[in-house]
Formats: structure tokens, sequence, C-alpha cells
């Protein structure tokens, strides 16, 4: 007993660093070799790792580039370290690999200490926004969505077997990926023609859920609204208020303000469209209405207005606003899928300007000294998408909005996609990107899809 009594303590410090390890690669302790099938070449090894769950495959980027080398699909992968731009990842499609395969593969490796992040990828050049696990060597594992996304080829699989389609592109069938339970990891989704108002794809979109900063296109269609009336004017320096100084130094803070100061009103639409900030939201409420709570009285008689009959807003910025009783209770801005594309849409027709901000890659706010990327990672990784808002709280999951014009027969439409409460932001991604990348090709094929009989049409 006296033993166990001395020992005890340092299980239960084993069980604990144990704990806060990570568990990215729960399913197994390193790499593992997997066989890869190229249609028309040659069978090579790849390293891989099953990610959280058996069947989530991240593959090495070196490993695949040389098994690809010499086939229609084959891709350069390079690694790039120069002063003042940090560390690169760079892909070159149509490129040989930058060296042999490798000829012996571990069966384990070193994956601890790995996690899941933003390493900087550039492909031809252009910078991509992909989540990827980097060892310790000068290598990447991306998902094998992503590189399906990336180099537009599909991948099969057979048990640990993979096989590689060069000639064909990336395109699943969104009804056959709803029926295998891809999107059972959101809460809805909804995508449609902004002109038309006609449903290309649907789950749950008539129910609400909250929605995060998403709540912030209602912010932007009070401010838009007021510009247009002439109540505030695009020139104004908006004063910084206490509560907005508090906000910006709390955990949700992005940008920090300083109370008494005043800031241009298009640096703050800036950084609360690109870089999600609360405090400049709560700034442009109190700016515009007054005070928050008037402003948000506002949010919920526009959306009435509006039509909007499932919104519901307890503030200007989406943050979750708790009672103050011994049991306080958690509200959040809610909205369905299908309210949120009304909103959006009406957002497009009324006031476009909006995607000069949201298309936007990167913002500079000056008098904030501040530069950041914009959160929507659509934005980088899809050509010609335009906005609009990402959004994400620990109830609300990961949210987006995206709007996307699409040209057929000399007819150019908006298409806005709507996914709220996805688990991840990687599945965030994968899903918006695989939805409009399908819509686009049916439409540049098939043309637009005839309009409905009831258009989801939303109130003047």
């Amino acid at each position: 007993m006296r033993l166990l009594r001395k020992i005890l303590p340092l299980l239960l410090c084993a069980a604990l660093l144990l704990g806060l390890c990570p568990a990215s690669f729960a399913e197994g302790t390193g790499a593992f070799a997997l066989e890869l099938a190229v249609e028309g070449g040659d069978t090579a090894q790849v390293r891989a790792f099953h990610v959280e769950y058996g069947g989530n495959l991240y593959l090495s980027l070196a490993d695949l580039s040389a098994a690809l080398s010499g086939t229609p699909a084959q891709f350069r992968l390079d690694y790039s370290a120069v002063a003042g731009e940090g560390e690169r990842f760079l892909i070159t499609t149509g490129q040989a690999a930058a060296a042999a395969p490798r000829a012996e593969y571990a069966a384990s490796h070193a994956p601890v200490g790995l996690s899941l992040q933003r390493n900087r990828l550039f492909v031809n050049g252009a910078e991509r926004r992909y989540y990827s696990y980097r060892p310790r060597e000068q290598d990447l594992y991306l998902s094998l969505i992503d590189i399906q996304l990336i180099l537009d080829v599909t991948i099969t699989r057979d048990g640990e077997a993979l096989h590689l389609w060069p000639e064909r592109p990336f395109e699943p069938d969104p009804a056959e990926l709803e029926a295998e339970g891809f999107f059972d990891s959101c809460n809805a989704v909804m995508l449609a023609d902004a002109e038309t108002g006609t449903v290309l794809f649907s789950r749950e979109n008539r129910r609400p859920f909250p929605i995060a900063s998403l709540s912030k296109l209602m912010t932007y269609l009070l401010i838009a609204e007021a510009l247009e009336a002439g109540t505030i004017g695009r020139d104004d320096a908006v004063p910084v208020s206490a509560a907005a100084e508090a906000l910006s130094r709390s955990a949700d803070g992005v940008v920090r303000l300083t109370a008494g100061r005043s800031v241009p009103l298009p640096e703050l639409l800036q950084a609360m469209l690109l870089a999600s900030s609360n405090e400049c939201a709560l700034a442009l409420a109190e700016y515009v209405a007054g005070s928050e709570e008037a402003f948000v009285a506002r949010m919920n008689e526009r959306a009435a207005e509006l039509g909007l009959s499932s919104a519901r807003f307890y503030s200007p910025h989406g943050l979750p606003i708790y009672g103050e009783s011994a049991v306080p209770g958690k509200l959040q801005n809610q909205m369905s899928a299908s309210d949120m594309f009304r909103l959006s849409r009406y957002l497009l027709a009324h006031y476009p300007g909006v995607t000069d901000i949201t298309s936007q890659r990167f913002g500079t706010m000056p008098t904030l000294s501040f530069t950041t990327a914009n959160s929507n990672p659509l934005v980088f990784n899809m050509d010609g998408i335009t906005g609009l808002k990402t959004g994400s709280t620990n109830r609300a999951g990961y949210c987006v909005v995206v709007s996307m014009p699409v040209s057929s027969g000399g007819e150019t439409h908006d298409l806005v996609l709507v996914l709220l409460g996805a688990e991840t932001p990687t599945l965030r991604g994968q899903a918006a990107e695989i939805l409009l990348r399908w819509a686009r090709r049916q439409i540049e094929r098939e043309g637009f899809p005839a309009p409905p009989a009831i258009s989801l049409n939303i109130k003047a």
C-alpha cells in the first residue's frame, strides 16, 4: 500500500501527460506504406496516416509527387524558406518530381507533436488555404479529399489500396455523398441561384441553427442602409466605446481598439468582414443606432420586414449572450439556411458593393495598424469566389456563406452556398468546395436550370 501511495502521483501525472498529447493520430503510432496504382502507369508506395478515425487518410505530398512523376497527374513539390517571406511549400502541376522515389518506407514515422494547421502552401504560384500536417522533414501530409481538389483527379479506394485516375476530374455527385452520410456532419446546407431562386442542393435548410459571425451580414446590411439614407457617411470617423475596447481585449477580440479613439468607418467594415472582428462590429453598431441594444432591436425588426421568419438576433457580432442569473442562459443568434440565403441574395441584389470587400484575399487597416487575411478559405482555394462570410462558435460549429458568379449562355448568375454547423473547419471547406465545383461544372455544361414555380424571393 505504501508503494502504491508513492507511485500513484507518478501514474496520475503520466495519465495527464498522455491526455495532453495530440490525439490527431489516435488510430496508429505512425505512418504506413500504402499502395497507389496510377491508371496507365505503375504501382508505387506513399506514406499515409489515418487521422482521428480509420479511413480519414492524409498522404505524404513528397511521396505522392514521386509516385505520379511521368504521369498526366504529375506535380513537383518544393520547399522554400526566404527571409521576410517565411517557409513555403510549392506545388507546380505538370512538372516531374524534384527527387527520385524513396526506396524504403519506415513502419513508424514519428507522428508525436504533429498538429493540424495551415502551413503556407502555393499551387502554381497562388496561395491555397488547406489544413495539413507537417513532419520534421520538408514534407506535408494533406487530406485525400484536398489532394483531389488541388490536382482535380479522382482517386478511388479499395481498403488500403488507392487507384488514381489522372484523366477523370474530381466531381463527386452530391446526391451520392448525401446517401453515404458525407453531409451528416453539418447542421444544414443550401446551394441556390441568387438570380432565380433555384435550389441546386439542400438539406435541413428550413430549420434554424446558430449562425455565429454570419450575423455580421445583417449588421452590414443595416450599415449599408444607413449609408444610403445619409444618416452616417462613408468618410466618418467612428468613436470607440469602452465596451468595444473591452471586447477587443477579451478572448474573443481580434483587433485591439482603444476607447476614445476614432477609426475610419471603411477600416472597421473591412476588419468586420475580412477578419470577423467582433469589436469592430460592436463599434459600428453603437455608432449607427446609439447603443448595442438599439441596433440589435433594429436587426430583428429588419429581419421581420424582410420575411426572415427564423431569424433571432441577440448581438451584432454573433457571439453568445449570457444571462446574469445564478444559472445563466446562453443565447445565440440563429437563422435557417433558407433565410440566410434570402438575406445574402438581398445583399447581393441591393448592395453588391459588399463583395468589393469580401472578395479580397488580404486587407490592411492603417489606422488600426492591422493587416489580415480573409477568413474565408474559399477565396484562396477557388477562382472567382466573391465572398461572403465565415463564422464559428462552440454551439454553431463552423459556418460559411459563399457567393460565386457563374456564366453560361451569355448570362451570369451569382450562386450562394450556405453551410451551417460543420464539425471541423476542414470539413466546412471541403464540403463547400465540392458543392461549388459541382454546381459550376453542371451549369457550364448544361446551362442554368429553369426557375422554380415558387421562387425564394425576399420582401423588398
